[in-house]
């Protein structure tokens, strides 16, 4: 039953990434096809081990970069490519495995675990902080592809009054709370 679920959910990625341009990320354009298999293969090494198998198929069969929420999924090649990033952050102290495939801007980053078989994906929010979603590479594809906001389902949204510079009367105002989850356990 899950290879006929992921067979759908591969065709509706298909369906979707060929009816548009991919996400807000300049120049995707050249990513609209599937990664080769050399190209897979290559990022997997600079990588240092083997991508999620669901991630892995992704790229292999929909596209190359440039599908899904925030900026779209990152491409495996060039110079803002997966393995790119991931080092730049594996400088830093970042987990090993843990790869920041999708970017939202204002250093939040929807993460998938390679060191978990089911491929969760983990929130990257400013600093260190990491929260494990009860999402997982599969069911994050499949709840974009459902129209939900992701990002609301990965923030609490709180409430603030703040006085308006303007008007001088207070005004309420919504904001981005904690991270929904729980803390991502480092391997």
């Amino acid at each position: 039953m899950e290879a006929q679920t992921d067979d759908a959910l591969v065709a509706a990625l298909k369906e979707r990434a060929a009816s548009g341009p991919p996400a807000n990320r300049k120049g995707l354009q050249a990513y609209l096809r599937p990664a080769s298999s050399e190209t897979i293969a290559t990022a997997e090494e600079d990588l240092g081990f083997p991508l999620e198998p669901f991630l892995r198929r992704v790229y292999a069969e929909v596209v190359g970069g440039g599908i899904g929420p925030g900026y779209g999924l990152l491409p495996l090649s060039g110079q803002e490519s997966l393995p790119v990033v991931y080092r730049e952050f594996r400088a830093h102290g970042w987990p090993e495995k843990l790869l920041p495939a999708w970017d939202w801007g204002c250093a939040i980053w929807s993460c998938v675990d390679c060191g978990d078989s089911c491929g969760s994906i983990v929130t990257h929010h400013g600093g260190t902080a990491r929260t494990l979603t009860r999402f997982t590479t599969r069911s994050w594809l499949r709840s974009w592809m459902d129209g939900v906001d992701l990002l609301k389902e990965l923030f609490e949204e709180n409430e603030r009054t703040i006085i308006n510079p303007f008007t001088r009367k207070p005004q309420v105002i919504k904001v981005q709370g904690n991270a929904k989850g729980r803390p991502w356990p480092v391997r």
